[in-house]
């Protein structure tokens, strides 16, 4: 049995137990409270359920991991959810059946940690450092320097990320980070679990040199210390609020020398970390001063959007099958390419805060000649945020050959969907 670890939302566990049933074994899922509709979507899709009361105590989830596969031989223990992959993994060497260093994935999910870690190994690395109050501003931005990035510790989906200019606007975005960091309840628990060193990531914020120069990501897989990196991905449209709305892979047009210099980078990067036994999805940017430099290493789970589904056509490899391989210690079955020419993929955001009333447009966006397929990710009634990303409506194109027709497209794209957002009182 595999059994996973869920935190919130539960259309990753469907997917996920649906490649964990195509291998043979059977599925169990560790859970928080679950919600009637949560339920009933899981009811078939696994074996069993245990609930926890939350997704950070390690001998809890390993304690009911146990207990669900007390009649089949427990495989592995994992999570896909940015609050429970560390606890995943130290539960599952609790269970005896852990595999993938959890030390190297709390690392790599502490920003500030990480970026120790890199700089200590000798990479490339901008000025940083942590912020916990705003008296701290003038001190830190003159460590640090300015313009800025300011983050939460261990924040995905670009969540409440914002650039600072001066010393007003780091010390404003500090208290607004500190008000507004737990208005996300999907991220709640995210927040909640200290890192190490007492880190409290709810009041202590990642300020960093704000790096400027092309930016891509890939995702790696980290077999026995041996880096298998997947294709490079170009994030090449990118908004103000950090948020990602176009990608290509490949890339349209590559130095060899930068994407030497980026494999390299993201080599030295994985080493440093110490990761071992799983997937990452790593970002970096081609710093106008110090070249490929990685940004964040999103450890412990394959990268989001449609990224994973490109790197299934492109190349034959699915990452999260790949994830539950190396957890279980057997080999991912790959198959060969559908596809050898450029795929991009697009995800259209709301733009506002609120309550989804309906997506207006899908039918019209889907008949563009090079749309392959549009995946929504949200549905009526959904709680809508401006804060983070949340991939409302996802587009994988083919047969765009240069970056001003994928910026049209995007264009026109967003000009076809219409979200009808009810706004909150």
């Amino acid at each position: 049995m595999v059994v996973l670890v869920r935190d919130a939302t539960v259309g990753w566990v469907l997917l996920t137990a649906e490649i964990i049933r195509k291998s043979g074994c059977a599925v169990g899922l560790v859970s928080t409270p679950l919600s009637q509709a949560d339920a009933a979507a899981l009811d078939g899709a696994v074996d069993g359920v245990a609930i926890v009361d939350g997704a950070a105590d390690a001998r809890q989830i390993a304690d009911a991991a146990l207990q669900l596969s007390r009649h089949h031989e427990l495989g592995a223990l994992l999570s896909l959810v940015d609050s429970a992959v560390v606890a995943a993994a130290e539960a599952a060497a609790l269970a005896g059946v852990g595999r993938s260093p959890a030390d190297g994935l709390a690392r790599a999910r502490n920003k500030y940690a990480a970026r120790c870690a890199m700089r200590d190994a000798g990479l490339p690395t901008p000025g940083f450092g942590l912020i916990s109050e705003p008296a701290q501003a003038e001190a830190v931005a003159r460590e640090v320097g300015l313009p800025a990035v300011v983050k939460p510790v261990n924040g995905t989906g670009s969540h409440l990320v914002v650039q600072v200019d001066t010393v007003p606007e780091l010390a404003e975005t500090y208290h607004t980070l500190a008000t507004r960091l737990l208005d996300a309840p999907h991220l709640r628990n995210l927040y909640a679990r200290p890192l190490d060193g007492g880190l409290d990531p709810q009041t202590t914020f990642l300020v960093e040199g704000r790096l400027q120069g092309r930016e891509f990501c890939l995702d790696v897989i980290v077999r026995d210390g041996q880096v298998e990196q997947l294709p490079l991905v170009d994030k090449f449209l990118i908004d103000e609020r950090f948020f990602e709305l176009g990608f290509v892979c490949p890339p349209l047009d590559l130095e060899p020398d930068l994407a030497d210099g980026i494999a390299g980078c993201v080599d030295d990067a994985v080493l440093a970390l110490g990761l071992d036994n799983t997937v990452a999805c790593i970002e970096v940017i081609d710093d106008e001063l110090m070249g490929p430099t990685v940004v964040e290493v999103n450890a412990g789970r394959p990268g989001g959007q449609l990224v994973g589904l490109v790197y299934e056509l492109c190349t034959g490899v699915s990452t999260t099958a790949e994830l539950v391989g190396l957890a279980r210690g057997v080999p991912a079955a790959r198959v060969e390419p559908l596809v050898s020419v450029p795929l991009a993929t697009f995800t259209l955001f709301p733009g506002q805060t609120g309550r989804l009333r309906a997506v207006h447009g899908l039918e019209e966006v889907a008949e563009l000649p090079e749309v392959v397929r549009v995946v929504p990710a949200v549905s009526p009634g959904d709680l809508i945020s401006d804060d983070f990303e949340i991939w409302a409506v996802n587009l994988l194109v083919a047969g765009l050959t240069d970056y001003q027709e994928l910026t049209d497209f995007y264009a026109e794209a967003s000009s076809l969907v219409r979200f009808d957002i009810e706004p909150l009182s």
